[in-house]
């Protein structure tokens, strides 16, 4: 019997203990702004896939960037 109040009052502090956070908050920004993403180029031989070409360690899309592709 001892055990059982033992177990019941670990159950109940560990949800006492879950529930008084709340919930978790996160600072969302509106807009993404200007933020530029690419793929790293495979070494050795600098590989990109698909349409893309290898500027400076990182792959560019030609279709969508083309200016990096002249």
């Amino acid at each position: 019997m001892r055990g059982l109040y033992k177990g019941l009052l670990g159950l109940m502090a560990v949800l006492t203990l879950s529930a008084c956070g709340g919930p978790a908050e996160e600072a969302v920004p509106e807009t993404l702004g200007e933020t530029e993403q690419a793929l790293a180029c495979r070494h050795p031989d600098d590989y990109c896939p698909g349409n893309s070409t290898c500027v400076g360690g990182l792959c560019r899309d030609c279709v969508r960037q083309p200016h990096w592709c002249q």
